[in-house]
């Protein structure tokens, strides 16, 4: 009898998705090899024959996580070809692919059937496998809805670390470049226009018309197809306030506007940092079953204003 009902087989590059389905496949009661419960396990013995023997025999099933990391790492290499030799002289399925990206993947078959996780939390995947080996996978639970926001929003907030990062960094990327006062001047207050946009827009989306559409009047469910637009509409605001402030950064204008264009900048710091702590707050409370979704940005213009009042008067 298989040691194991899953075998998660995946890139470094991928493990923090990885990371919260293994945690929920253990939460549903699906034992699973998840390399990082195994360290103790795995020192000192020969990875390539030890591996091997969990990816060919040890699994009832063998969950592929692909990418474009997983088909250029070498280990992952390994692990397929076992999973792939095993699937050869299966009477079942055996390798259940899941995909970030539309890498391809050599010896899988053009038309086995795959899930798209690009959209999928990782809650929603892990209950998918439990009903897969047959383990019992309960109804929603009370506040699912609050759940299904906030992994939603984490799903796509993790694709965005690497913007964030450049946020924080202060990076450059030139954008356009201006050589005319009235130009300098007119992009700024039509950047402004786009900065105001988006902060409005956030507002909006969590107004309370809005928020009842999605979750339901009190005692009635939600609608997750609704739950889902709201979460990845919150997500594509955060994500245009970085690039509203890299376009700013990334412009080259004459001298004395890029003091003003620096400043303005760094006008999305405080709502970026007041929507993380919005949905690291959120995200504890949803476990409980119940959130708040009351988010009210604010931000010091002082420095801009002051700038422009610079720019205008000389």
């Amino acid at each position: 009898m298989p040691k194991y009902d899953v075998c998660l087989s995946f890139a470094g590059e991928d493990r923090p998705y990885v990371d919260e389905v293994a945690r929920h496949l253990t939460e549903l009661g699906v034992s699973r090899f998840y390399d990082t419960d195994e360290q103790a396990d795995l020192w000192g013995k020969n990875l390539v024959e030890h591996l091997d023997q969990i990816y060919r025999h040890d699994s009832r099933f063998c969950v592929m996580f692909i990418s474009e990391a997983y088909a250029r790492k070498m280990w992952t290499r390994h692990e397929r070809q076992s999973a792939f030799d095993r699937a050869l002289v299966s009477d079942t399925e055996y390798v259940l692919p899941v995909r970030f990206d539309d890498t391809e993947i050599p010896a899988l078959r053009v038309g086995t059937g795959y899930l798209d996780i690009r959209n999928r939390t990782p809650r929603e995947l892990a209950e998918m496998i439990a009903k897969k080996v047959g383990a019992p996978v309960a109804g929603p639970r009370p506040g699912w809805e609050y759940q299904l926001f906030a992994d939603t929003v984490g799903l796509h907030m993790r694709n965005l670390k690497d913007k964030r990062i450049s946020h924080e960094m202060g990076s450059v990327k030139p954008k356009r470049m201006i050589t005319a006062d009235v130009d300098a001047l007119d992009t700024f207050m039509a950047r402004s226009r786009t900065f105001d946009g988006i902060i409005n827009g956030i507002a909006d989306l969590l107004s309370p018309g809005r928020l009842q559409s999605a979750f339901g009047p009190a005692s009635k469910p939600g609608d997750s197809d609704k739950i889902k637009y709201l979460a990845n509409s919150f997500v594509e605001a955060y994500e245009n306030l970085l690039d509203w402030s890299a376009d700013l950064r990334g412009t080259t204008t004459p001298d004395r506007f890029t003091a003003l264009y620096k400043a303005a900048s760094q006008l999305a710091d405080q709502p970026l940092q007041q929507i993380e702590q919005f949905v690291e707050e959120f995200a504890a409370a949803s476990v409980r079953g119940t959130g708040d979704l009351r988010l009210t940005l604010s931000y010091d213009a002082s420095l801009v204003e002051a700038e422009l009042k610079k720019v205008q008067t000389t």
